[in-house]
């Protein structure tokens, strides 16, 4: 996978960086994958980057991502609002964590 044609976009209300950029690959990315490559590129923690989309077009091996950058986690979690799929995995966590440490006790 790379990562071509980065627009970047500064936005003062939200103090955030919005990206559009290019993905050559094989196959579509997923947004894991995408947020890994910007974090490599802008020099980011992964978990400070916000996916807003990964488009493509049938037949071609080129994909538009746009994304919202922040400066750290904590900011991005103030302004984004979470998915439910977010919120579950959230939860799931928590309460793994929760029996791993009453196994411990």
């Amino acid at each position: 996978m790379e990562l071509k044609d980065i627009h970047e976009t500064k936005n003062l209300v939200f103090d955030r960086k919005e990206m559009e950029g290019k993905i050559l690959a094989e196959s579509a990315p997923s947004n894991k994958e995408a947020a890994a490559l910007l974090s490599k590129k802008l020099s980011v923690p992964e978990d400070a980057i916000k996916i807003r989309g990964i488009y493509g077009k049938f037949g071609t091996k080129e994909f538009h991502v746009k994304a919202n950058v922040y400066k750290s986690k904590e900011d991005k979690d103030k302004i984004e609002r979470k998915s439910k799929r977010e919120i579950e995995n959230q939860k799931k966590e928590s309460e793994a964590a929760k029996k791993a440490g009453e196994k411990k006790e």
